[in-house]
């Protein structure tokens, strides 16, 4: 068997500086690599580093430059997404990098690939199954479509996938409820770990002799995230039990809000205009001063909400590189991820489970589904600072309910939520569309043709 990665242009996915998807990709490929033949598409221009060979890796990596007309834009897209914030999503946008799509289904062409599987693009789908009419084609969604995507340009698209596996049956079922009529190609295949970034057992006693318990938080910081009501409740914990830290790892910046949110959903959106106000004004300060844009307006928000000695506490490192933040779970007491979104699959509580860390996490889409409330870590409601602090001061409090949780965590990540695991069950679901031809035997509905007869992104 032959199969194909396509990853969204926006992903790296060589180590050491993957993104949550890049990394996903990364590791299934790498386990299927030892039973199929595997080639992964990328955009090079998000890997200028050495790419590894065929056979030092067993994977064929096919990196393709980025158009300059793609480039330009994303860019449009991205000043568009700030300026007009109940926009269409760019993830869902048919002038995502249009060119590279095009270029990928070209190439798979000469690779006669059994599955091709398109990580979240589902842009490319139409234009591949009309190049690659064998293939069979695999979307995984790692998070929910929101209404204001055109469900019609959406369900063109689902039209020429043979299964859409999701991240998280919060997931599932949301496409299932959204595009009833492809209920029956969805399902859901979790994404995991390699245990290989986390060899060995948690050392707790090193944790006990600290004096200055270390909570940390790994993930972008955004206002999605919910980091605002993460620093919030800090400050509480900090008034409360003074010798603790706060590490916070991950790219600053916000994502735009009609990646993250319902934009017909005027409630939330008025409670997040705090948040996103500034940073429309800064893209218009930008434009009209030259200025510095959007990218510490909400860091220095979060800065603010800081009391001169709670500020000494708290840490904002950036993007960290894979084996660092890896050490850095290891190092740390107590994991925290307070997403005010509906989170998608949740990467990081899972890391932070296989480092053997408790997790204080909100209910927050699929993390209902991985962190075992009371078992592995504590669940608390959504933008609620105070029963956030109160579940880290409980950990605080407590060494043997800290080990209980983070040994369980670590139990759980490992059986459940393993590359290997994932991969197996990847593999099966493969050959079972490979061997099972009329499951998905008409493509006619997606194809759409311009007058020079030439298949476009839809």
């Amino acid at each position: 068997m032959k199969i194909a990665f396509v990853s969204q242009p926006i992903d790296t996915v060589l180590p050491p500086s993957q993104n949550s998807v890049g990394s996903c990709t990364y590791w299934m490929a790498r386990t299927l690599a030892s039973s199929a033949s595997v080639v992964v598409y990328g955009l090079s221009d998000n890997h200028r580093h050495k790419v590894p060979s065929a056979e030092a890796s067993g994977i064929a990596f096919r990196f393709l430059p980025g158009s300059r007309k793609d480039r330009l834009r994303f860019k449009m897209l991205n000043k568009l997404a700030k300026l007009f914030p109940r926009s269409e999503p760019a993830s869902t946008s048919r002038w995502l990098f249009p060119d590279y799509g095009r270029q990928i289904a070209l190439d798979l062409q000469s690779q006669d690939c059994d599955v091709v599987h398109l990580q979240h693009c589902s842009q490319y789908a139409p234009v591949i199954r009309a190049l690659n009419p064998r293939a069979k084609i695999v979307l995984q969604l790692h998070t929910e479509w929101f209404p204001q995507s055109n469900r019609e340009q959406l369900a063109r698209r689902l039209a020429a996938v043979d299964l859409v596996s999701t991240v998280g049956d919060y997931v599932t079922g949301r496409i299932k409820q959204l595009f009833p009529e492809y209920a029956d190609r969805c399902e859901t295949i979790y994404n995991g770990v390699d245990p290989e970034e986390f060899p060995y057992d948690k050392d707790y006693a090193a944790g006990r002799l600290r004096t200055v318990k270390r909570i940390l938080y790994s993930g972008a910081v955004s206002p999605h995230k919910g980091l605002h009501v993460l620093l919030e409740a800090f400050v509480l914990v900090a008034r409360e039990y003074p010798r603790v830290s706060l590490d916070i790892v991950g790219p600053i910046g916000s994502y735009p809000l009609q990646e993250s949110y319902d934009v017909t959903d005027d409630k939330t959106l008025r409670s997040l205009s705090p948040y996103y106000e500034m940073s429309t004004w800064s893209v218009i300060k930008s434009r009209l001063f030259r200025g510095k844009g959007l990218q510490r307006d909400y860091l220095g928000y979060l800065q603010g909400l800081l009391p001169q000695d709670v500020a000494a506490k708290v840490t904002f490192h950036g993007r960290f590189q894979r084996p660092k933040l890896v050490d850095r779970y290891y190092d740390s007491d107590i994991f925290v991820f307070p997403p005010i979104w509906d989170e998608g699959f949740g990467l990081p509580p899972v890391e932070a489970m296989a480092s053997g860390l408790p997790v204080v996490a909100t209910r927050s889409g699929t993390m209902v589904e991985t962190v075992i409330d009371g078992k592995t870590g504590i669940l608390v409601e959504k933008n609620n600072a105070e029963q956030l602090a109160q579940a880290m001061l409980f950990l605080l409090a407590d060494a043997d309910k800290r080990e209980r949780m983070g040994s369980a965590g670590r139990q759980r990540a490992l059986q459940y939520f393993t590359a290997a695991r994932i991969g197996q069950r990847m593999h099966a679901r493969y050959r079972a569309l490979c061997e099972d031809a009329p499951l998905n035997s008409s493509h006619s509905g997606p194809l759409r043709k311009s007058d020079a007869g030439t298949v476009t992104i839809s």
